[in-house]
């Protein structure tokens, strides 16, 4: 397991977008499809605000999400969560990939029909 997790953050410093700490993301991912941009900080926290204006729409922190994983593989690195809040889960994945590109996954909890996109860094 341990090589397994070495292999892991060797790839992940190779990208530099991994804090070192809890294998979370940092940066800000726009999702233009939604005028949304992700930004997750060294401190935990995930901020999903409007591109266009700058307004927050919502920060998902602790007390506000409830099962946050981090999976490490070989195929990459990813983060899940879920929020009452909302009403959905969610998933952010970055492969081994040296591209900038985040794979989101968000599954409303009324509906079958999950919301897959990829994310691309801002500059």
């Amino acid at each position: 397991m341990k090589k397994l997790i070495a292999l892991a953050v060797a790839a992940v410093m190779a990208t530099g977008l991994f804090a070192l700490d809890l294998g979370g993301i940092k940066g800000t991912w726009q999702d233009k499809k939604w005028d949304a941009d992700w930004t997750f900080s060294a401190d935990g926290k995930i901020v999903l605000s409007l591109t266009s204006t700058g307004e927050e729409i919502y920060t998902f922190k602790d007390g506000t999400v409830q099962n946050f994983k981090v999976n490490v593989d070989t195929t990459g690195v990813s983060i899940s969560f879920d929020c009452k809040d909302t009403n959905r889960s969610y998933t952010f994945k970055k492969g081994v990939a040296l591209n900038a590109d985040l794979d989101m996954v968000v599954n409303p909890d009324w509906t079958a029909s999950d919301y897959e996109t990829v994310i691309k860094l801002k500059k």
